[in-house]
């Protein structure tokens, strides 16, 4: 919907293009010498271009600070504008091989699926205005889209090749099962970071060396405090007036959804050509038939005797209630052309010579203006209620710029509050949402600096903003007193943290060396620690009642490790920063026999799956390894 703002080319926008050319030439100059943009990449010597590759990263960049609502930080800029353009090389990479191997997608196919297409749906049916629009939005044309979704169907086929040829033996199969299932028997203890919280010691200190050398994680937020104008769909909706008179005007324009079509029912005898029968004998045959139905026999008795279009004959050539577009041209016009009871033909079409009869007619109906009020009343209100949010977006982009660098004009001769937000962050939030197109228009050097009113910001479908920053709050250094206590907390946690991993250490030494057993060691936790023991048992990967840490480490052990009579002890953090001392006594398979026939399957297929991944992976890798591949990350300079 707001793309019809952003393409119009006159008033605000047109003034703001012209500007941005214009200072370019004044500061700048013009250099008719300058040298293309380089290329992003070349891929066996095909190029990637580097504006395809910005725009992408620009979309991509949108997403992440939707994301994270925050600037994002110079090292997973450079690691995402890296992977961005791996991704780029990689498809372009199997598209080459495609075209080698001669995959082929067809049009029909193209156009098969942009028909099933949920989002380009209305109503459950494909709507080519819905797919303009969407289309629009995006910025794409039709030839790009369909190029896209064609180059993507070709490498589905490629994939899908892979995956076809990838299989799992029985065996491979038994033993996935095995290693799935296996069970080791742990006995573990859990040390607790709050049991050695109380002989934690912070000085003030080791609070003012830890703020020294933190002062970056102690800043306040950069803020701003904004002027906005709120235009919404709804609003406008509940002002649009609704005449009689309008009303039944934008009846007559869409009344055609409210007709029922004349619907007909019919039979007939399909004769066509074959070895024994040529154009003319059956042409003749047809005749015949015809001749018998006038002379009164059972037209679907002949149907079953005759017909040669086997969907119909054995219904005695009952075709069903029809609508106009549902048969071929000749038909078509020669059933819609007969009356009730009547008997015609021959009629040829590409299919042979039809002999037909229409036993009824349903004659169509169009509701009343009466009937349909109360239907096209919220879908007239809202079509006028777009147009007007249009005509409005527009206005107040004009005038926003006109008055450059305040909005209280602007609202008042827009009839609009003059709405206000006090530190708002780069994570967005109250009234103005976190919408990125926000946050980054009221943080922009022209907003954020230099007091100007922003562009008009479209926010989904119904919605526009319109924001200028009244004061601009830079980060600033914390004061000591005002963490303290926050610092305090984090230093004793991270004592008490590492006390517990000292003792836990400790014990695994002792254990380890022979100078006490596990026993012994579990009542000496329980005794000064108050820690008791989990007890002796085998688990699974995904037991639920052990901590996921406590599990990953168990199962870390290579099986080799793991012999009859021999203890393994280990030690493993949990999220919360408690320590675990383990001991892994035995393991066992799981028992593949035990599995029900349909899991079997099922688990084969899932298998199957992950296998195919893998060999597509390898694959890529593969072709990936012997291409000739040229970066060239300083695009993103």
């Amino acid at each position: 919907m707001l793309q019809t703002i952003r393409d119009k080319i006159s008033g605000w926008f047109a003034a703001v293009f012209l500007g941005a050319v214009a200072l370019v030439f004044v500061f700048w100059g013009i250099d008719f010498q300058a040298g293309a943009i380089p290329d992003a990449a070349r891929v066996n010597g095909e190029k990637i271009p580097a504006d395809a590759m910005l725009r992408a990263w620009q979309e991509r960049q949108s997403q992440l600070q939707q994301m994270l609502r925050a600037e994002l930080p110079a090292d997973l800029v450079k690691s995402q504008q890296a992977a961005l353009l791996d991704e780029r090389i990689r498809t372009t990479l199997l598209t080459q091989r495609t075209k080698e191997m001669g995959y082929r997608v067809s049009d029909e196919e193209v156009a098969q699926t942009i028909l099933g297409f949920s989002e380009l749906q209305v109503d459950g049916q494909f709507s080519r205005d819905r797919y303009a629009a969407v289309l629009a939005q995006q910025g794409r044309t039709e030839a790009q889209f369909e190029n896209e979704l064609r180059i993507n169907l070709g490498l589905n086929q490629l994939q899908g090749g892979i995956a076809a040829s990838a299989f799992v033996t029985p065996r491979e199969l038994e033993r996935r099962r095995a290693l799935e299932n296996e069970q080791r028997e742990i006995e573990y203890a859990v040390l607790p970071v709050t049991a050695f919280a109380g002989a934690v010691n912070v000085t003030d200190a080791d609070i003012q060396s830890w703020y020294d050398s933190h002062l970056a994680d102690y800043m306040t937020p950069e803020t701003v405090d904004v002027e906005y104008l709120d235009l919404r769909l709804a609003d406008v909706e509940r002002s649009v007036e609704v005449t009689e008179e309008a009303l039944k005007a934008y009846y007559e324009q869409v009344k055609d959804r409210f007709e029922t079509p004349e619907r007909r029912r019919a039979r007939h005898v399909l004769i066509t050509t074959n070895d024994k029968l040529d154009d003319a004998g059956a042409s003749r045959l047809a005749e015949e038939v015809l001749a018998k139905a006038k002379a009164g026999e059972d037209f679907a008795k002949l149907a079953e005797q005759y017909s040669q279009d086997t969907g119909s004959a054995k219904q005695g050539g009952e075709l069903g209630w029809a609508t106009r577009g549902m048969f071929v041209g000749p038909f078509e016009e020669a059933i819609f052309g007969m009356t009730a009871g009547e008997l015609r033909g021959p009629v040829k079409t590409e299919f042979g010579y039809h002999v037909m009869r229409l036993d009824e007619i349903e004659t169509g109906q169009l509701k009343s203006f009466e009937e349909v009020r109360a239907e096209i009343e919220p879908e007239f209100r809202k079509e006028r209620a777009q147009a007007a949010f249009y005509e409005r977006g527009q206005k107040m982009a004009d005038e926003s710029f006109a008055a450059l660098t305040e909005l209280g004009t602007v609202a008042t001769s827009l009839g609009m509050e003059l709405k206000k937000a006090a530190g708002f962050t780069r994570q967005g939030g109250g009234e103005l949402g976190t919408d990125a197109q926000i946050t980054d228009a009221a943080f922009g050097p022209e907003v954020a600096d230099r007091g100007q009113n922003s562009p008009l910001i479209p926010v989904g479908e119904d919605r526009a903003v319109v924001l200028r920053v009244s004061a601009h709050h830079q980060p600033e250094q914390m004061p000591l007193a005002s963490v303290r206590d926050s610092i305090q907390a984090r230093l004793r946690q991270n004592a008490a943290q590492d006390a517990a991993a000292r003792r836990g250490n400790e014990l695994v030494a002792q254990l380890e060396a022979g100078s006490q057993t596990w026993a012994q060691a579990a009542q000496q936790l329980s005794s000064q620690l108050k820690v008791t023991a989990a007890p002796r048992r085998f688990v699974g990967r995904q037991d639920k009642e052990v901590p996921p840490a406590v599990l990953r480490t168990a199962f870390s052990l290579p099986r080799s490790a793991i012999k009859p009579g021999q203890v393994r002890y280990q030690t493993s953090a949990l999220e919360n920063g408690d320590f675990v001392v383990l001991a892994v006594t035995s393991l066992k398979d799981g028992n593949a026999s035990a599995e029900e026939a349909a899991e079997r399957a099922q688990r084969g297929r899932l298998t199957a799956q992950q296998v195919a991944a893998e060999e597509f992976s390898a694959y890529l890798a593969e072709i990936e390894r012997n291409a000739k591949i040229e970066r060239n990350l300083s695009i993103f300079q």
